[in-house]
């Protein structure tokens, strides 16, 4: 998995979730490095944000499965 698929995926689960406190989730590019590393900015109703930034995503290979989240965990 790539950060970036990473970020879509969590981008998916935040929106699919319907939760009526969250307004928007925006990917934010780094400054650094805006290709491969972006921020994810999720606003709430109450006008609270929370940021979620992976830096990097490492293991497995080629023959390496794709990882699965738990279904606990979502």
């Amino acid at each position: 998995m790539q950060v970036t698929e990473l970020d879509e995926l969590i981008v998916k689960l935040i929106v699919d979730s319907g939760h009526p406190e969250i307004d928007s989730v925006e990917r934010v590019p780094t400054p650094g490095r805006p290709d491969n590393h972006t921020r994810l900015v999720v606003r709430f109703a109450s006008g609270a944000s929370a940021t979620i930034m992976v830096p990097l995503v490492t293991g497995g290979g080629v023959s390496h499965e794709r990882y699965q989240l738990p279904a606990g965990v979502l």
